[in-house]
Formats: structure tokens, sequence, C-alpha cells
């Protein structure tokens, strides 16, 4: 049975002992083992944790263009919840998807209900996992860093203190990514954090970091491109951080949306090539 969350595991060795420290004295990581997102295991010098992914099955969906949100790493609070930005200040992102051009992507009329937003979650999730929704798309969500915490940042912040461990989670985070691409066959990534991109393009691409730098990007022609690199057949776009999901412009749109559907028409005309 497809989940959403489920349990990982992260061999720390000799660092074990040093990171578990400083994540009991740190408030930032010591909530983590409050909710039980994060356990140690002290008899085999690992750290325990909870995770999130959303992988529908493709061969159900045959005739469907596979489509992956790639995040920076979960949060804590939607893991515990059970879905993806779910937390409070990230729920609005479920709300832009549901602006997106209904050409594009159409969920099930009540799928996402803001004003009943825990009862919204058991549904939306069985609604992700089946595929259960009007598109010529697949969703499939997916973070580059599995390990939960409140901010990326926070990552690098404990495990550097162990460069070994952090290139261990930067080499396995790459190889199940490209491991999920190949199996899934997918050619399009999406990517929500210009950090991720960068990494997984090499590239030294600057994202939107202001209203003012979106608007001269519309103005300059934003409209009919995407920012994207093309990696082994893989077409990787980055769009804005979903920190910017309710900025708008002029005319009361909101830009998130203006992106998504920026990128979901560049897919769709890729496909008529």
């Amino acid at each position: 049975m497809r989940q959403i969350v489920v349990a990982k595991r992260l061999r720390l060795g000799s660092s074990f002992r040093q990171i578990e420290s400083k994540a009991k004295a740190n408030c930032r990581y010591e909530a983590l083992l409050e909710n039980k997102v994060w356990r140690f295991d002290p008899e085999k010098n690992e750290l325990v944790y909870l995770t999130e992914r959303i992988y529908p099955s493709r061969t159900a969906h045959p005739e469907r263009i596979p489509v992956l949100f790639l995040f920076s790493n979960p949060h804590p609070d939607s893991v515990a919840r059970g879905l993806f930005l779910s937390e409070l200040y990230s729920r609005a992102f479920w709300q832009r998807l549901l602006e997106v051009n209904e050409d594009y992507l159409r969920f099930p009329c009540g799928a996402i209900n803001p004003s009943r937003w825990a009862d919204s979650i058991n549904g939306l999730v069985q609604t992700l996992l089946n595929g259960g929704y009007e598109s010529p798309f697949l969703l499939y969500f997916h973070c580059l860093y599995p390990i939960p915490t409140r901010k990326p940042e926070d990552l690098k912040a404990l495990f550097g203190l162990a460069p070994d461990i952090w290139e261990q989670i930067k080499m396995s985070s790459r190889r199940e990514l490209v491991r999920l691409i190949r199996q899934e066959q997918l050619k399009h990534v999406v990517v929500f954090s210009v950090r991720v991109f960068r990494a997984i393009t090499n590239t030294g691409v600057r994202g939107w970091a202001t209203k003012k730098a979106i608007e001269e990007f519309f103005q300059e022609g934003g409209e009919g491109r995407c920012q994207e690199v093309d990696s082994n057949g893989v077409r990787i776009y980055l769009t804005l951080h979903t920190r910017a999901k309710n900025w708008k412009d002029d005319r009361g749109q909101y830009y998130f949306t203006r992106f998504l559907n920026l990128i979901f028409a560049a897919i769709e005309q890729s496909t008529l090539l």
C-alpha cells in the first residue's frame, strides 16, 4: 500500500554522540524529538526519522505525463499531520494549486477545504496517491533532502558538525532522486527552491527574491518562457519558492499560480514536439 509518511534511518557512526548532544541542547531540534518526527537509536548509532513523499501509481495512469514537484526538505509539522505543506503557514500552497488553469489540473470538488483543513487531509492524501484528479499530468512530490527540519539551513547547521555525515546525506539524496527519475520515467521536474535547482543542475541561476524581480521577469518576456535546464533528457524547471505563494501582481493574480501555469504550458508543448 502506498503511503506518504515513511520511516528512514541515517547512520551516524562515531559522530552519533556529538550530533545527539547538540540536537538535544538546541530547541530547533528538541521539538523534532518531542513530536517524535526524530528519534536517536543509541544501539545502532542511528537517527530514525519520518519523512514524506507522494508517488502515485504510474501504471494506473499510463497516458498521463508524470511531473515531479521537488522541494528542499520536509517541514516536521507537515510530516506529523501526514501531508506535504499542511503546516499552518504553508497550506495556501494547495489553494494556489486549485487556481491553476483547469486545462492543466482540476481537483474533485471539496478535495481541499481551507476552512476545514484537518478534515481535508485524509481525502486529499488518497486523491494524490491515486491520481484522482483531472489532469494531463500525474504529480509526484519529493524532497531532495528527506530529513525534516523547520528550516533547510538547520540540516547543515547540525550535520555539518561531521563533514562525512553531511556529504553522505547529500550523496544519498542525489542517488535517490536519480533512482526515482529513472524508475518512474520522469522527464519533467519542477523545483521550488533556487538552492536545490543549483545543486541538481550545477548552475548559478538566480531566483526571484522580490516582487520587483518577478515583475521584471514577466516584462522581459517571462510569459513565453521558463527558466529551465535540460539534463540528460530531463527538463528541470525553476518556479517560485513556496514562501512567495501569496504574492500578487497589480491585477490581483498570484505570481505563484502564474508560474505554475507557465511551466505546465511548457511541459505540454514539449510533449507535442
